[in-house]
């Protein structure tokens, strides 16, 4: 069977979220390829398609099935992209977070589908396809939701050591950015799925509860295969990178032993690290470590089940800074029990906490989240950054004032002379400058309100 994967383009030219590798894709790829299917890849928001050029492309591919990736917040440009791609494909299928965060709906609100793959796709995307050539025959397999049949979840694989090896080479060759990449090509890696922790704004929908990781080993052996083609800078995609200290440790002495020159980046919370491993992560080439800190208010901690206060918040920041690791802070502003005294005291504790970079968000109730039932009738407040059509927002403060807020974090937090430098050279080292004339409309039309 011929089958075409697919990443939706960009929302609109307002859209400056940027375009990192699609992990799980490259993952599904290596597994169909594996089962003896003819695989192409179209990332139509690497390459920069438009919407008018979409469907031409998917029927120049000749594909008898086709299959878009989807998560929650852009899920009304994958509905858009499977609706341009119903006339070209023999079957069309659907899969990623947020078919799996919502299930039946992800087919009620698709009608065109003639399937969603829930959960890992490794094993369900192939046995889906042979249950759709085979004509449908009685229920589909485990993991795989159709119109009119039972559906039946399928277990996460235990060992992720087993996983097929991601097919980087459908990838185009260009377009992939990281603002934070210290050198260039670069490329995503993921060592582990799922996560323990408790946050109540987290979906968990397809990585689940249960961390599971692959061996110190056999990621060293990809990253080597990775440094092989070109690659110089690694973005790690785990939720939680450092969950296993022990695992961490050997993945950097695996790379200083090796002499390796790579540089990375990955996501830890801030109870996950002390002043030791750090300075490991340092020697091994860890350019910066991304913190959720979501609040400097302890009761905010609290309402989203953080599981920390402040002072781990502090204490990490200062040894990620002494060990010369680079610091971004997630920040979520406005959250249930918060007014512009608690937003002003966490936007005071960025600046204590001397971040490189800080993110700042609302909180949003996503399919999948313990706060996902809570969607009906909330405020939208979106950031420039977010591609979001509607950004359903949890809060106790009047949305404007909350946009309000949003801005003057932003732009306070970066409108600071070493900031701006620190993010010109970000910009210019990652390849991001490319995005300028983007990024710098999609602030000033946000700032003046014209995307509201």
């Amino acid at each position: 069977m011929k089958v075409l994967l697919i990443r939706p383009p960009r929302r609109d030219r307002y859209d400056v979220s940027l375009a990192v590798p699609p992990l799980g894709l490259v993952y599904l790829g290596g597994a169909l390829r594996g089962a003896g299917h003819g695989v192409e890849l179209l990332d139509a928001r690497a390459e920069g398609m438009g919407w008018g050029s979409l469907g031409a492309r998917i029927a120049d591919t000749q594909a008898d099935l086709v299959g878009i990736t989807a998560s929650s917040p852009v899920r009304d440009l994958a509905a858009r992209a499977a609706v341009a791609a119903r006339p070209h494909c023999r079957w069309l299928i659907m899969g990623g977070p947020h078919p799996t965060a919502v299930g039946a709906d992800a087919l009620r609100d698709n009608p065109g589908l003639d399937a969603c793959v829930e959960g890992e796709a490794e094993i369900s995307g192939p046995e889906a396809l042979d249950w759709l050539s085979a004509g449908s025959q009685g229920d589909p397999p485990a993991g795989v939701r159709a119109p009119g049949h039972s559906f039946t979840p399928r277990s996460p694989p235990a060992s992720l050591d087993a996983l097929p090896t991601p097919a980087r080479d459908l990838l185009p060759r260009r377009g992939y950015h990281h603002l934070l990449a210290t050198q260039l090509p670069m490329a995503t890696v993921l060592t582990s799925r799922g996560c323990p922790h408790g946050c109540t704004f987290c979906d968990r929908a397809v990585g689940g509860t249960h961390w599971r990781a692959r061996s110190a080993e056999h990621v060293l052996n990809e990253l080597d295969a990775l440094v092989g083609t070109g690659v110089r800078f690694v973005h790690f995609y785990d939720d939680n990178f450092t969950h296993d200290r022990q695992r961490v440790a050997a993945i950097c002495e695996g790379l200083i032993q090796r002499g390796s020159t790579l540089r990375w980046n990955c996501e830890a919370r801030v109870d996950g690290v002390d002043a030791a491993l750090l300075r490991l992560m340092k020697r091994a080439g860890c350019s910066l470590v991304a913190f959720g800190v979501e609040s400097g208010w302890e009761p905010t901690l609290q309402t989203l089940g953080k599981g920390f206060g402040r002072a781990a918040v502090e204490r990490a920041f200062a040894q990620a800074r002494a060990a010369g690791v680079r610091t971004l802070a997630y920040v979520i502003l406005g959250a249930p029990g918060e007014g512009p005294a608690q937003i002003d005291a966490t936007l005071r504790f960025c600046r204590h906490l001397r971040a490189d970079f800080a993110q700042f968000s609302t909180l949003s109730a996503l399919p999948g989240s313990s706060l996902g039932a809570q969607t009906d009738g909330l405020a939208d407040v979106r950031s420039f950054v977010d591609a979001d059509l509607k950004r359903a927002v949890v809060t106790d403060m009047p949305p404007d004032e909350l946009a309000r807020w949003l801005r003057r974090a932003w732009f306070g937090f970066y409108l600071r002379p070493f900031s701006l430098l620190r993010l010109g050279r970000s910009a210019a080292v990652s390849g991001v400058w490319r995005e300028s004339p983007r990024l710098v409309g999609a602030a000033a039309a946000w700032w003046l309100g014209a995307r509201r």
